[in-house]
């Protein structure tokens, strides 16, 4: 995905201001429209590309439009304005009435930026919301011949270098089907993986295309399945899997495969597993972790042999109490330190009971 979008391409821009509507205001706010494009310099340009690829790689999800109690009239614009039924002006003020009746209550005022671009040479539709912040401009003068600092407070400044607080989505017209609803991508800064329901559902008209809970599920059973088909070597499928498990009930928010395979994987095993995770439908971009489906399979790592012999420990002390030692012919000792504390006999209900054949009850004392 990210790399995906370092081939955004900003071209022209417009700008619309949009106050937060206030229900019970004397004076009806109103929308500040722009009457045509913004020519952007280069440097400008620049900045606006670097931005926007960053923060739809880092936190961009995909989206669909939401059919079922529909929301929000702009996958209609969008699809009008990609496959040139309408022009950008016109477009982007019937976005800018749409986010000022969706942004009720609390909602900070902003400026509405709606871009053409292309995404890898296709045509596609930036769609961002900035919000205005106040900064402090030190500029060197002379005061009596000696030199000193004014400074100067500007109360709307954009896209700061520590700015958190926007909102972006991207349309490409290959997100444009025949029949059916049209998907892109969108994200929200301020919230990392997650989306202010104004924006994603009243503004966009969209919803989340992946359930967290889904995608969570799928990468942990891709990333067990790789790691036991394609890891040869015992210890290091331990570590690997290991680091799996760790990952996951880790607190952050989200999940970044590419990121995992990187600080967890040797060089030559990365492409190897993120191939694999794509060949599942797992994204080897960030997407947001539920580990709900997940949860009770993240305690306990179990070690198998072709001998039918399994150990099932705590994840937690796998490192301190675990040793592994390969041998030459393929086999593996594995050492477990630690107080015996019981013996029992074990029934897994996954293995249906052996056929008896002599009549008796199994375990039964036949003796006289």
């Amino acid at each position: 995905m990210s790399g995906e979008f370092a081939q955004l391409v900003v071209d022209e821009a417009i700008f619309h201001l949009v106050p937060t509507r206030k229900r019970n205001d004397p004076v009806p706010t109103q929308v500040q429209f722009s009457e045509a494009v913004c020519k952007l310099n280069e440097d400008v340009r620049g900045k606006i590309q670097a931005n926007f690829r960053a923060v739809l790689a880092r936190h961009g999800r995909p989206v669909v439009e939401e059919l079922e109690g529909k929301k929000s009239n702009l996958p209609d614009r969008v699809y009008e304005y990609l496959l040139e039924q309408r022009d950008l002006v016109s477009v982007s003020t019937d976005l800018a009435e749409l986010l000022f009746e969706s942004q009720r209550g609390n909602s900070p005022a902003g400026l509405l930026l709606v871009a053409s671009a292309s995404l890898a040479g296709k045509k596609a539709l930036l769609i961002v919301k900035l919000e205005q912040e106040g900064g402090f401009r030190a500029e060197e003068v002379l005061v009596g011949g000696k030199r000193t600092f004014d400074m100067n407070y500007f109360a709307n400044l954009l896209m700061t270098e520590h700015n958190k607080i926007y909102k972006a989505a991207l349309f490409c017209v290959d997100g444009i089907p025949d029949d059916g609803p049209i998907e892109g991508w969108a994200a929200d800064k301020q919230l990392g993986g997650r989306m202010a329901g104004f924006w994603l559902q009243a503004f966009l008209g969209c919803e989340q295309k992946e359930d967290p809970k889904r995608v969570t599920q799928k990468f942990h059973e891709a990333a067990v399945d790789w790691v036991d088909k394609r890891v040869d070597d015992p210890e290091k499928s331990v570590d690997y899997l290991m680091a799996v498990l760790v990952e996951l009930r880790s607190n952050t928010a989200t999940l970044d495969p590419t990121a995992f395979a990187a600080d967890h994987l040797d060089l030559h095993d990365q492409d190897s597993f993120l191939t694999y995770l794509a060949s599942k439908d797992v994204p080897t971009g960030s997407f947001d972790k539920d580990i709900a489906r997940v949860a009770p399979r993240l305690s306990e790592l179990q070690i198998g042999f072709r001998s039918g012999i399994s150990i099932v420990t705590p994840v937690n002390r796998v490192r301190d109490d675990i040793k592994i030692e390969d041998h030459s012919d393929g086999t593996s000792t594995v050492t477990v330190k630690g107080k015996i504390t019981s013996t029992r006999s074990h029934y897994s209900p996954r293995k249906p009971d052996a056929p008896h054949t002599d009549g008796q009850t199994p375990g039964a004392d036949t003796t006289g």
